[in-house]
């Protein structure tokens, strides 16, 4: 499994931006407050330093292995928010041992009286707040940003008809059936997962093609496009066209 395959957001700059954006302002607010008795280690610029240390790295983590996680419970059949919940579980170890190894090195000392399992359950404590309250934040952006074109269908598709293709609008999927589409709040990992796990082609960044929905292909100057059932046209990357081919979609 590559790592693009499995991480809807593990190669987006701007998600990646957002999230150490609020690991920061989340562990400036920490090291003011200094929950789980921080407030005694020392001033607070020292404390400010641990809990975005800490936030950041486990920001990284979290990124990296919730995702993961996920994707696996989704294509073993399992329900997405139990993905979540078991990456999350995942996470805390070793969030949790870059929390003492950090802490450790800043305060020798008192770290040591701490149990691991202490570690542990604060880690988690945190991870839990912190994913909910960004959860929250993304909520929020989301009820106040414009639908995106198209949002508003003129007929509801029929939702039992297969899924032609799919196509990432924004924070969006548009699922694409034979009587119309349908916007869904997801990644397109998470879609494809749902949708058209080895039924397709992720043609193109944006684009995941369903075997049965492709009638051909066409040039498009240098590149090649490939034709739907639907009437639609769906760019191609130069990576899948050696697949395309292999699928007998590309004939010279």
């Amino acid at each position: 499994m590559k790592i693009r395959d499995w991480r809807g957001q593990f190669g987006d700059a701007r998600w990646w931006a957002q999230a150490f954006g609020f690991a920061l302002v989340a562990g400036a607010g920490l090291g003011v407050l200094g929950p789980f008795g921080s407030f005694l280690n020392g001033d607070v610029a020292l404390r400010v330093f641990s809990w975005t240390g800490n936030l950041l790295a486990g920001t990284v983590i979290l990124g990296l292995i919730v995702p993961f996680v996920t994707q696996l419970a989704l294509r073993l059949g399992l329900p997405r928010l139990f993905g979540v919940a078991a990456g999350v579980l995942v996470a805390t170890g070793p969030a949790a041992g870059f929390s003492y190894i950090f802490g450790h090195w800043l305060w020798p000392y008192e770290i040591d009286r701490v149990r691991p399992i202490d570690w542990f359950t604060q880690a988690l404590i945190i991870e839990i707040a912190m994913i909910a309250l960004w959860v929250l934040i993304m909520l929020a952006r989301e009820s106040m940003r414009p639908s995106p074109a198209g949002a508003r269908e003129a007929s509801k598709p029929d939702l039992t008809a297969p899924v032609l293709c799919l196509h990432m609008e924004d924070h969006y999927v548009r699922v694409h059936r034979a009587g119309g589409s349908s916007l869904e709040l997801m990644t397109m990992s998470d879609a494809i997962a749902r949708y058209g796990a080895g039924k397709g082609l992720r043609a193109h960044r944006s684009w995941w093609v369903a075997d049965a929905a492709v009638t051909g292909a066409e040039r498009d100057g240098r590149n090649w496009r490939l034709r739907l059932s639907n009437g639609q046209s769906v760019p191609l990357a130069r990576a899948s066209v050696i697949e395309a081919r292999a699928k007998g979609w590309i004939r010279e």
